[in-house]
């Protein structure tokens, strides 16, 4: 394949004709620099405290999902490396959800120990001093046995700033910290019809991996590695003639072509046996497909909408390209977000409290309920048939040691990946990072993760 193909404006343009102001619209190229990136930040536990102290409790992370606590006095809770927050309904309205740290005012005891529950007070295990679940003070046992000037304040319970988009709760340590959609933008606006508030879980899986959550991060902002570690996808995912979109606050996104062949296959002419899967999905049959794989890809959009309208399904404020792409976003820090009509693939990369070579691996999938048993979620979901997707009943989140199956075909190819990378870095024959212009969203990502350190924000 000849290098010289690749656009001079940094980025492939999936839908020139888009309008400035539309979702398709292709972002002006950010010049970030030909630096090699130090790979300190993958081994260092005093690069990991500065990440602790300048970024993780300063900026908007993912806590969880609304839908999970439906109810006055459900909760659910977050860790996030050393932290441990309480995120619960306190009232009647949509919006009155409240965040707190999940530390007792006595003796520092966490209040909850469950990743799921629902409570009418919040109780400390060890002596018992009890909270209203909006946060007030409700019980001293023996208060009487207190200094009054200790207990004056009625401490009430440590509130930590939340706000909500479409269905995620957000929490930020900092209390100065710009809005969350204003931090998010342009993303709600892109991906607002998708609907993400109206979906359900249908998969909720946790894993330790063996390395720093940044080269787990990384891995997943960039798909150079595809023709090297998931050759089987190639034949209907064009992974080199991508859409690449850098916005503020290190937020991008890549817009990857779901049927249509890689250009580093030969044949890019046979309808080959992955294009087939693509085309049953949406009842389009390969066997009276009378076109090249050329036009497999407009072939699905058009009959996608036959095929949601027959199901009484609305995609009419999708365009076309956002009905068979893969519309990938990265949320600054540690979450990326695979967008498709039919549901929402999220991945959430936290660190380790404690060592800067170890983290946590999140992966929820969510789609919106239907009744249909026909109904095929995108494959690279990794949703086992059988999955109930009626959204009637949450599954339970499920533990899984490192290498062990469940993730799906295509994240268990670079999960195993993952500690071989950890390994590498720390090799002293190692320079560190040189990214192409296909891994301009680490080169993005890790720029504002300087900002942070730096002090500049």
């Amino acid at each position: 394949m000849n290098s010289s193909r690749f656009p001079s404006a940094r980025s492939f343009h999936h839908n020139p004709d888009a309008a400035p102001d539309s979702p398709e619209a292709l972002a002006p190229y950010v010049d970030n620099g030909e630096e090699i990136f130090t790979t300190d930040r993958y081994t260092s536990a005093e690069y990991a405290e500065l990440e602790w102290d300048r970024m993780w409790t300063r900026t908007w992370t993912l806590a969880g999902l609304v839908a999970d606590i439906p109810k006055v006095g459900d909760y659910f809770k977050y860790d996030l490396g050393r932290e441990s927050f309480i995120v619960v309904r306190t009232g009647e309205q949509p919006d009155a959800i409240k965040a707190f740290y999940n530390v007792c005012q006595h003796r520092g005891n966490q209040l909850v120990r469950n990743d799921f529950g629902s409570v009418r007070t919040f109780r400390c295990f060890f002596h018992s001093w009890e909270w209203e679940i909006d946060g007030k003070l409700k019980l001293i046992p023996e208060a009487e046995s207190y200094p009054p000037n200790l207990i004056a304040d009625e401490p009430p319970l440590s509130a930590v700033r939340c706000e909500l988009w479409d269905g995620f709760v957000f929490l930020n340590m900092d209390t100065d910290a710009e809005p969350l959609l204003d931090f998010l933008a342009p993303l709600p606006e892109h991906l607002a019809p998708y609907r993400f508030a109206e979906m359900k879980v249908v998969k909720d899986l946790q894993t330790p991996w063996p390395c720093n959550w940044k080269i787990a991060h990384d891995a997943f902002i960039e798909v150079q590695h595809v023709h090297a570690v998931h050759p089987e996808i190639l034949g209907f995912i064009n992974e080199y003639n991508v859409q690449w979109d850098l916005y503020r606050n290190g937020m991008s996104r890549m817009l990857l072509k779901f049927g249509e062949v890689s250009p580093k296959l030969a044949d890019r002419t046979t309808v080959n046996d992955g294009l087939e899967g693509l085309m049953s999905e949406v009842d389009l049959d390969p066997g009276a497909y009378p076109d090249t794989a050329a036009g497999v890809r407009k072939a699905i959009q058009q009959a996608k909408r036959s095929w949601a309208t027959s199901r009484n399904i609305d995609y009419d404020m999708f365009t076309d390209n956002q009905l068979t792409d893969d519309w990938n976003y990265s949320l600054f820090p540690n979450i990326t977000f695979n967008a498709h009509p039919e549901g929402l693939l999220i991945q959430r990369f936290r660190p380790h409290p404690r060592d800067p070579q170890s983290m946590v691996y999140d992966l929820l999938v969510l789609i919106h309920p239907i009744e249909d048993p026909d109904y095929n979620v995108p494959g690279y979901m990794g949703v086992e048939p059988g999955t109930d997707l009626s959204g009637k009943t949450r599954p339970k989140r499920r533990i899984i040691e490192y290498g062990e199956d469940g993730l799906g075909f295509v994240i268990n190819q670079d999960a195993i990946m993952m500690g071989y990378m950890q390994r590498g870095v720390q090799s002293r024959g190692y320079k560190g990072a040189r990214y192409s212009h296909q891994e301009q969203q680490l080169r993005h990502w890790h720029k504002e993760l300087e900002r942070y350190l730096s002090g500049e924000k």
